[in-house]
């Protein structure tokens, strides 16, 4: 049975590694492919312990996975100054026609597929699924709200470790609320 991951972690890779004390050796990327010696940041990054020289928390290989994953699924195209190709339709699409709903959710599906291909290299065999369905939301007064909510499972293999992977995602999309 495949970990299931949720969103915690950046895909921040650290380059730097220390053997011994005092001493440093930059690793090429060529010897980071294992994943066994590469690090990630854990997000939120905590600029004090950046700025003070103090140690940054690190995360798993997993967790920095899921975390890209949800900066996948949680941006529109353009919505990245560095590269407006990172994102995906999903922003574009009116929830509100019904009767469009098996096409808008291939699209969705192929676009989040091509948006992983391209920008999360460390996956391999993945399978995107995409549910919509209506959910009661406790709004706090007498009369409960209904939202429609998109819930998104990805399944994969992590390249270097071959290891199955499952990350959750879900949101409101009407109104929009993440999960």
């Amino acid at each position: 049975m495949p970990e299931e991951i949720h969103q915690s972690a950046a895909f921040l890779p650290i380059k730097k590694i220390s053997f011994e004390p005092g001493k440093s050796q930059y690793l090429n990327h060529q010897s980071l492919v294992s994943g066994m010696l590469h690090q990630y940041y854990k997000l939120p990054l905590e600029l004090g312990n950046i700025l003070g020289k103090k140690e940054i928390k690190k995360c798993s290989l997993k967790d920095s996975i899921a975390h890209h994953l949800h900066l996948m699924l949680t941006t529109s195209f353009g919505e990245l100054m560095s590269d407006e190709q990172f994102g995906n339709k999903l922003w574009e699409e009116d929830f509100d026609n019904v009767s469009y709903r098996s096409r808008q959710k291939e699209k969705i599906i192929l676009s989040v597929g091509r948006t992983i291909a391209k920008f999360e290299k460390r996956l391999e065999k993945v399978k995107i699924e995409m549910y919509v369905h209506q959910e009661e939301s406790p709004s706090g007064t007498a009369d409960p709200r209904m939202k429609r909510k998109l819930e998104f499972v990805i399944t994969a293999v992590i390249s270097a470790t071959n290891e199955p992977i499952t990350y959750r995602d879900g949101f409101f999309i009407s109104p929009l609320a993440y999960n």
